[in-house]
C-alpha cells in the first residue's frame, strides 16, 4: 500500500468507523487485510455503496477459499491496489504499466471498474487464466 501519512490517518479512521457496520468485510479482514482496508476506504473516500462493498467482501472471501492459494500474500496486496476503484484511481507507479492501457485490455472483457461484484467476477475470470496468476499465487483450486 502506497499511503502518505495523511492517507494512512484517513484509512485508519475509515476502518474504525466503517468496519463495525460491515460484517462481511470483517470476515474478509481475516484472509485479506490489505484489500479489506482499501474496500472500507472505498466506502468512505470513493463513494462505493456499503452494501455493494459487503457483496465484494463476500465474493473475495469465497474466491480466496475456492482458489486455495499456496501464496496468498501477494494476492491480497495486488487486490488492494484495485478494489473499490475506477481505472484512473489505480496507482501503477513502478509497475511498468498505465491505467489507460490496462483499461483498454480489460474493456474487451467487460471490466469497466472495480466498484462492484460483477466487474470483479469478470476481472478474476480473465486474470485467473494469465500465466503470472498461476506462477505467483499457485492456486490449487479454481474460480467459483
Amino acid at each position: 500500500m502506497k499511503l502518505e501519512p495523511d492517507e494512512g490517518l484517513r484509512a485508519a479512521s475509515s476502518v474504525i468507523e466503517e468496519l463495525p457496520r460491515m460484517p462481511k468485510a470483517r470476515e474478509l479482514l481475516g484472509v485479506m487485510p490489505k484489500a479489506t482496508v482499501e474496500l472500507v476506504r472505498s466506502v468512505r473516500e470513493r463513494g462505493v455503496d456499503r452494501a455493494e462493498a459487503e457483496r465484494m467482501a463476500e465474493y473475495l472471501v469465497k474466491l480466496r477459499e475456492a482458489l486455495d492459494l499456496e501464496n496468498p500474500a501477494p494476492f491480497d496486496e495486488n487486490c488492494s491496489h484495485v478494489i473499490g476503484r475506477e481505472w484512473h484511481e489505480i496507482d501503477y507507479r513502478d509497475e511498468g504499466m498505465t491505467w489507460e492501457n490496462q483499461k483498454r485490455v480489460y474493456a474487451r472483457h467487460g471490466v469497466a471498474h472495480f466498484r462492484d461484484v460483477e466487474n470483479l467476477e469478470r476481472f478474476f475470470h480473465v486474470e485467473s487464466k494469465a500465466p503470472y496468476f498461476q506462477k505467483l499465487y499457485r492456486p490449487r483450486g479454481s474460480i467459483p
